[in-house]
């Protein structure tokens, strides 16, 4: 059974990396790995599953239920292609391609799903091994215990519409980019913020409380627990962005993210310091032995 196979390059194409491993290898517990990336947005998705041990378990069926995954995560995502499919198992891509044939039952199951999702879906595709270096992120959900959760825009909660919020003109949009968006990148958490003061900027921590409600309250301070300044800080920092009409997941992450950035900046900030702390100490000593080597020059001269 041979698919259609593009051949030229895969720029500007959407992408699935995904890997599998068995520990041990047969028999022992699965773990499934995959990052579907979408061309038309700036994100990715991940995802990870583990399977507990059983006799017919092995390294090339954890390959093939990885792919799976993907493949059913890029369909839901609404992606259509023309997409390029990457792991590091040749096994897999080359019995995908028709070069290898399948001979195992079990996964030749799992290969007839694939096939059918690509036929169902008219989907596009080519499928390219590529070294385990290239596939670390992939790898590395594979061998991730702990369940990467995948949110959807509709599976988010909001406790206020947006067009009911105070945020308006660019803000209003970048929140509506990001509410849109699975995995908004870095680069749109750092881009969000107020050009400048609005209702709920002057607010403290009790009348947003008050306005947020008793749910999306805790919410925010389970997350950022604590009675000390800071902590109300970060905690009314984040119902203000869910006030603002920010989902509650990317409020929370919102709030973390500011939080992570001045840490950031201010380890740069002390680095510098001890750098020109440590060049201002260095020249003095370069000065003063310079200054002692001429002195005694002009001893031995006279």
């Amino acid at each position: 059974m041979r698919l259609k196979i593009r051949s030229n390059s895969t720029r500007n194409m959407d992408a699935i990396t995904f890997d599998g491993s068995c520990t041990p290898n047969p028999g022992g517990c699965m773990g499934l790995g995959w990052v579907v990336t979408l061309q038309n947005n700036s994100f990715s998705i991940l995802g990870n599953d583990r399977l507990e041990k059983d006799t017919s378990n092995n390294a090339l069926f954890a390959e093939y239920l990885a792919l799976k995954k993907g493949m059913l995560e890029y369909v839901r995502a609404q992606g259509q292609g023309p997409l390029t499919v990457m792991g590091d198992s040749q096994a897999v891509i080359y019995q995908m391609r028709g070069i290898y044939p399948v001979a195992d039952e079990d996964v030749e199951i799992i290969y007839r799903d694939i096939v059918n999702i690509i036929r169902e879906h008219e989907l596009d595709i080519h499928f390219r091994w590529i070294p385990r270096m290239q596939n670390k992120r992939a790898d590395k959900l594979s061998k991730t215990k702990s369940k990467v959760r995948i949110l959807y825009p509709d599976d988010r909660d909001f406790i206020i519409e947006l067009r009911n919020s105070p945020a308006v003109g660019k803000l209003r949009k970048k929140i509506a980019v990001m509410n849109s968006t699975p995995f908004p990148s870095n680069a749109m958490y750092k881009r969000l913020h107020p050009s400048c003061k609005d209702a709920l900027s002057e607010k403290e921590l009790f009348d947003l409380q008050m306005m947020a409600g008793e749910k999306a309250s805790k919410i925010v301070a389970d997350v950022f627990q604590g009675k000390r300044e800071r902590n109300k800080h970060h905690q009314s920092q984040a119902l203000r962005w869910m006030l603002r009409g920010l989902a509650i997941d990317l409020s929370i992450k919102k709030v973390k993210f500011d939080i992570l950035s001045r840490k950031q900046s201010g380890n740069k900030k002390t680095s510098k310091r001890r750098i020109k702390k440590q060049k201002s100490k260095n020249k003095k000593r370069s000065h003063g032995r310079g200054a002692k080597y001429y002195l005694n020059r002009r001893a031995l001269a006279f």
